[in-house]
């Protein structure tokens, strides 16, 4: 078995020089992310999630035309620098919920964008509104052999608890059970998922959603495969065959831009215990709910309740974002360890302390341990760590 660290949900900004997810950096590109930005964070598998687009699709042949992509045996791309490129497209259905569908080979991305031809306006962008329905696109996902995921599925911005339903059962009945897999999203974290029952028949997957390179791996997983291909990550997904994820590894939940209810009338964070629906500075009750507080509002428990086997979920916050970390600093560290992640997972906090001093190295002992303290997020704003966290 091989343990690989992933990343399965980024975006790309451009392809052929045109724009493919509007809102994604037009630096952002294929080759960057599989010969630049994975590997300096350390990531060994990736998902694409713009692959529909035509433009992505046949700057994946390409790359396979000039040999720096292989097409595998068992599903999915590698690169020559070894990273494997898994394609997917995220997908807007028509309840308003964003999912993606991870593809085995270009083949079967060539059959979804076919499908999806007179079912999207604009294939040459990223992330529309289809006329397809959930039921549907789990549906096609099997005939594809493909895997399916809810996005973000607690946010308040098209997650599929956070924006549509309090239980996926209920709305979808036989369909749900075919949902092997949901994304926490940046505001949420196991602890909060495991209040609601349903969600004990469901893998975690923790990605980035990134837009430009800096935030690729912020959040990522830990995965047990046989070997590096599609269809090994899939029994992962399915926690399959004795592949499964050993670990998730995001930002703390309060760093997430929805994490507590936002008030637009008075530009407040709510700070009060949730879940808080109504401001009580105005008495509006049109908040942008949080994650927290919309995952306490529909929870079944008081407690977390994980189910046996469930991965360890580690806080980790980039290391550009701790305070007192510049760009200087940031290559310095990673030019001794190599990667980010070795950097913050396997480094001694010694020779942090050596390369960096010891308010850095005090930083990512506690990272590592999970007291960081932080001033939480809403309302589209990202929470911070707090400066005098360098402190021992």
């Amino acid at each position: 078995m091989r343990r690989i660290y992933g990343d399965l949900h980024i975006h790309i900004g451009q392809a052929g020089g045109k724009p493919v997810k509007i809102t994604a950096s037009r630096k952002l590109d294929l080759y960057s992310i599989l010969f630049v930005h994975a590997p300096r964070k350390g990531l060994e598998m990736v998902g694409v999630v713009d692959a529909g687009s035509p433009l992505v699709s046949y700057e994946i042949t390409q790359m396979l035309a000039d040999g720096v992509l292989k097409e595998l045996p068992g599903g999915g791309f590698l690169a020559s620098s070894g990273v494997l490129l898994i394609a997917g497209s995220e997908v807007e259905s028509r309840e308003g919920i964003h999912s993606v569908l991870y593809f085995p080979t270009l083949a079967s991305i060539h059959k979804f964008q076919q499908y999806m031809q007179s079912r999207i306006k604009n294939m040459s962008l990223s992330t529309q509104k289809a006329r397809v329905s959930l039921p549907e696109l789990i549906n096609l996902s099997i005939v594809l052999d493909a895997a399916f995921c809810p996005a973000h599925v607690f946010t308040p911005h098209k997650g599929i608890y956070g924006a549509w339903t309090a239980r996926i059962t209920q709305e979808l009945g036989r369909e749900a059970a075919m949902i092997k897999t949901i994304e926490l999203g940046l505001s949420a974290d196991t602890d909060m998922a495991d209040l609601i029952a349903e969600t004990r028949g469901f893998t975690f997957i923790s990605n980035s959603d990134a837009h430009s390179g800096d935030k690729i791996g912020r959040e990522y997983n830990l995965f047990r495969m046989g070997d590096k291909n599609f269809l090994e990550l899939k029994y992962c997904l399915e926690n399959h065959n004795e592949r499964r994820i050993l670990a998730n590894y995001g930002m703390d939940p309060r760093l997430g831009k929805y994490h507590r209810s936002y008030c637009p009338a008075c530009d407040l964070i709510m700070e009060s215990p949730p879940p808080v629906l109504t401001c009580p500075q105005c008495g509006r009750q049109g908040l942008v709910t949080g994650v927290l507080d919309r995952v306490v509002s529909i929870s079944d428990y008081d407690e977390s309740r994980h189910p046996v086997g469930r991965p360890q979920y580690n806080y980790r916050v980039p290391l550009r974002e701790l305070p007192g970390v510049g760009p200087g600093l940031e290559q310095k560290l990673l030019a001794f360890a190599g990667s980010e992640i070795s950097l913050l997972e396997e480094a001694s906090l010694d020779d942090i302390k050596r390369l960096a001093g010891e308010n850095v190295a005090a930083m990512i002992g506690k990272m590592r341990l999970g007291r960081l303290e932080i001033i939480p997020g809403g309302g589209g704003r990202y929470g911070k760590v707090k400066k005098d966290n360098c402190q021992q």
